[in-house]
């Protein structure tokens, strides 16, 4: 076989190989420090999935519950190794199960579990649907009760001396995602809001989804940067403006359909 058409088959085997390898790798849970006490979680459960932890002074904030009990318990374990603090409050950025399936573990231990009211609506009205969707989409996702929050609250509170922001602005990806704002670091946690693909917009709001956004931005936060919550996690503050361009050409797309 002639040399140049070996070059161009030999890397087309190993991706062949490579893939299958890829896709059978154990799933993990990695903890790794972001930026002063802001901690990133990249969950490979399930869905990847990334979020954050908050390492206070006094104790720990997470932000997101992650998929099932056993994964917030995986991700407690990985707190543990970086501090001897508590975990005190855990926030639900969303209904979707990677945002509050490990409800049950948290409340086990003692820790609050915040949620918008916006947010424990949505949990409420479409637990039993979204644990279903999980189940189909995921083999091996287990049937999980509703948990719900423990402190429900309106639609911006703060947490850790301020330094923790929790706020909801409008329908998004569903009518409860929320957003979470570290203002000394300048860090906003979009969850499944932002992202750098279009992803699932099952459950969006795309009338009102741009809109959400646009508050944001006359917000005029200062952020350095996003964490998105699928795909690679950081990006910096031009993925605002990304987002609703991919929003826009959908839109488009949508309404120009016969």
């Amino acid at each position: 076989m002639h040399w140049q058409l070996m070059k161009r088959i030999i890397p087309t085997i190993f991706i062949a190989l490579a893939i299958p390898l890829a896709r059978s790798a154990p799933a993990e849970l990695s903890l790794q420090r972001l930026s002063g006490p802001i901690y990133l979680v990249v969950d490979s459960h399930y869905a990847s999935t990334n979020s954050l932890v908050y390492v206070g002074p006094r104790s720990v904030t997470v932000v997101g519950a992650t998929w099932t009990p056993e994964t917030a318990r995986e991700l407690a374990a990985q707190i543990k190794r970086v501090t001897r603090r508590p975990v005190t409050a855990v926030i639900d950025t969303s209904p979707d199960p990677e945002w509050s399936g490990g409800n049950a573990y948290w409340k086990a231990i003692g820790a609050k579990i915040l949620a918008m009211k916006a947010t424990d609506d949505v949990l409420e009205s479409t637990w039993v649907e979204r644990d279903q969707r999980a189940r189909k989409n995921y083999p091996g996702y287990p049937v999980l009760p509703l948990v719900p929050p423990t402190d429900i609250l309106s639609d911006h509170f703060e947490l850790q001396n301020g330094d923790v922001q929790a706020f909801y602005l409008g329908p998004t990806h569903t009518r409860g995602d929320i957003f979470v704002y570290f203002p000394r670091e300048q860090v906003l946690d979009a969850g499944s809001i932002l992202k750098p693909h279009l992803g699932n917009l099952a459950d969006a709001d795309l009338r009102e989804y741009p809109n959400t956004l646009h508050r944001l931005q006359r917000m005029h936060l200062r952020i350095r940067t996003i964490i998105a919550g699928h795909w690679s996690a950081v990006h910096g503050p031009g993925l605002i403006d990304r987002y609703l361009r991919m929003l826009q050409e959908h839109s488009r797309a949508v309404w120009s359909r016969p």
